[in-house]
């Protein structure tokens, strides 16, 4: 527990994470981004904006996953729902960290888009083992490479075709091959993938950049907003 301590020492305070947030009578997990703030010992809230938490769907008897950048290294947090507070803070309490070892290039940021990680052998190759393929989201994006949460097991040790998503004023498709650097299985049909890519053209690794740094601003400004609305609903609720 001890080195579990010195671990929470270390990540900062009041910054964007993501939430894998579970949903009563659903296998999936809702994905959120929300900030965290940091209590006493091993406890600590999570903020959001207005309207964005589904307070009666949450299923408050089952661990959380919060999942963070931490000076470089990715970070997942499981973590227990202590109660709700005024519909837009959840109290919660730390249970394990986990670190995840990672190469950066580029900065990385929270972003989430849909992904589809398939095999490189031909549809008209192959066995129909050998053509396959898989959807998910992103949790963090990079110019050299990405995090993704996927509702299968990707394989281990294999290079896959990999297309993305970005949410351009015309929307872009970025094709790349990758490389899995890690897989965790999270929960039982929750993966977490890190991948690097191994062949990109320069304008897609460009436009992914590009999206990049709009998320990044985009954060700042939800950290604001989202610190704001929660003094502003802690005041009102003092003067009642």
């Amino acid at each position: 527990m001890t080195n579990q301590n010195n671990f929470w020492d270390t990540i900062s305070n009041e910054k964007p994470v993501r939430l894998f947030l579970p949903i009563i009578n659903k296998d999936d997990r809702l994905l959120l981004q929300c900030i965290i703030k940091k209590g006493k010992g091993n406890h600590f809230n999570l903020l959001f904006q207005q309207g964005t938490l589904p307070v009666n769907k949450i299923d408050t008897n089952t661990s959380c996953l919060v999942s963070l950048d931490n000076g470089g290294k990715s970070v997942s947090i499981e973590c227990k729902i202590i109660q709700i507070i005024n519909n837009q803070t959840l109290e919660m309490v730390l249970q394990k960290t986990i670190c995840h070892e990672q190469k950066r290039k580029f900065f990385r940021v929270d972003c989430t888009l849909p992904i589809i990680i398939s095999s490189i052998i031909p549809d008209s190759f192959g066995s129909s083992d050998d053509n396959w393929k898989i959807s998910g989201t992103t949790t963090d994006l990079s110019g050299s490479g990405l995090r993704a949460s996927l509702s299968k097991e990707p394989p281990e040790n294999t290079q896959v075709r990999l297309e993305l998503a970005l949410p351009n004023t015309e929307p872009t498709i970025v094709k790349t091959l990758a490389f899995p650097v890690r897989i965790s299985q999270l929960t039982e049909k929750l993966w977490d993938a890190a991948y690097q890519f191994d062949h990109i053209e320069d304008e897609d690794q460009d436009a992914i950049v590009g999206c990049c740094l709009v998320e990044q601003r985009r954060l700042l400004r939800l950290k604001v907003e989202v610190e704001v609305e929660v003094e502003e609903l802690e005041e009102v609720e003092e003067e009642n």
